[in-house]
């Protein structure tokens, strides 16, 4: 029969030789046959010979539950169900010709406009600098390497690490707000060597990224869950290249624009975040055939809200 959790975590299981597949929920037992949704997004059944590799394990409560919630939110309706189909997201009423259009209104000289990277950027020396990205990026380089981080863990320096994150999300101009970083200080004192392990694990571990991001999301205990801002900060400054700072609402939009289905969850998800960053690198590709020169995403991350604020539409369009 399946496994319902309607009041209690959900057992978890692993492979005991696959440990590359991650963890997984039972969707379906038969006599003949067991079903279980892993994190890496597949389906996988067993006969009953093989049932002994699917060990059950240990893992917290909000991480069984955070684990079973994504695993069900996948399934498909059944037949006869109820449940219906949302109707598509509605595109931006503009174009990426017209986002650029609108940006080069802000910034004549694009990314390097001088404008630009006082605002933005940061120069050394400038005043306000200090919270801009490139401090930011200097900052995280040196507070979450991996030696610093490894150092700190093995001598089991939580609270200092704890402390740590919460000056990096408090730090930097336009990434999150005072209340999400409010609320992370508050963690629960035992969940903050969960915080700083899932870190490690996210940002330097060997796991598939996916299954990372979803443990890293689980281990934020924070009051009324973890936001996107706090769930993608850290590893968009330590990755500038590669990881997306996101505010779901402009994302959402920039999907839509590029044709990408966000499938969009308010609580941060390895699915929606893949999503989010193939338009980002796909927005970051159309800016330079457009003869931009964006550094990292940090730059994608900034054209996209600058230009899809219902007033910057609105001027970009010349919509009444």
């Amino acid at each position: 029969m399946p496994e319902t959790t309607p009041s209690v975590p959900p057992r978890v299981f692993e492979h005991v030789s696959r440990k590359d597949w991650g963890r997984s929920v039972l969707l379906q037992e038969i006599p003949d046959k067991r079903t279980f949704l892993f994190e890496d997004g597949a389906e996988r059944s067993f006969r009953p010979d093989y049932w002994h590799k699917m060990e059950i394990i240990d893992v917290q409560a909000n991480e069984a539950v955070r684990i079973d919630r994504l695993a069900r939110r996948n399934q498909v309706p059944a037949p006869g169900s109820a449940r219906k189909s949302k109707a598509p997201p509605k595109k931006p009423d503009i174009t990426f010709e017209q986002q650029v259009a609108y940006f080069m209104k802000l910034y004549p000289v694009g990314f390097e406009d001088e404008a630009y990277v006082k605002a933005e950027r940061g120069e050394p020396g400038t005043k306000g600098a200090e919270k801009l990205k490139e401090a930011a990026l200097e900052r995280a380089e040196d507070l979450l390497g991996q030696k610093n981080l490894d150092d700190m863990i093995s001598g089991g320096s939580y609270e200092e690490i704890h402390q740590m994150i919460y000056e990096l999300l408090t730090s930097t101009k336009s990434t999150t707000q005072k209340a999400e970083a409010t609320r992370f200080k508050n963690m629960p004192e035992d969940a903050r060597e969960s915080v700083a392990q899932a870190l490690r694990e996210l940002l330097y571990g060997d796991r598939s990224y996916p299954i990372r991001f979803d443990s890293f999301v689980a281990a934020l205990d924070v009051e009324d869950g973890a936001t996107w801002p706090l769930s993608t900060l850290l590893q968009a400054l330590v990755y500038p290249a590669d990881h997306l700072f996101v505010k779901p609402t402009f994302f959402k939009k920039q999907a839509l624009i590029l044709d990408i289905d966000p499938k969009y969850d308010t609580t941060p998800n390895a699915t929606t975040y893949e999503q989010f960053l193939q338009a980002a690198r796909k927005t970051m590709e159309l800016l330079q055939q457009a003869g931009q020169r964006p550094r990292d995403l940090w730059d994608v991350h900034v054209f996209v809200c600058k230009t899809l604020s219902p007033k910057a539409i609105k001027e970009a369009t010349g919509a009444e």
